[in-house]
């Protein structure tokens, strides 16, 4: 029988997605069928940090450094950018 995941995730810049589940076993047959929203309500980090890209008055304002693997807090990163924009 037939088995249904069902996962959000976002384009990279790259136009490529990631689904990574353990529910997938390596090896497996699997049908991908994407549905692209025509208004996401939720943008993913990197797709907001290029949305303020023109609204800033020096581009490099946007420069962040990180350690490798690092995670992004997309929360975290939101509520910055709304404080911004306000």
């Amino acid at each position: 029988m037939a088995q249904a995941i069902r996962k959000t995730t976002f384009v990279q810049s790259d136009k490529t997605i990631k689904i990574d589940t353990p529910q997938l076993p390596q090896g497996a047959k699997v049908e991908v069928i994407i549905i692209l929203e025509d208004n996401p309500q939720t943008l993913s980090a990197e797709a907001l940090a290029v949305e303020r890209l023109p609204k800033l008055e020096n581009p490099s304002e946007l420069i962040t450094l990180m350690e490798v693997g690092q995670e992004v807090d997309e929360d975290e990163l939101k509520q910055w950018i709304a404080n911004e924009q306000s």
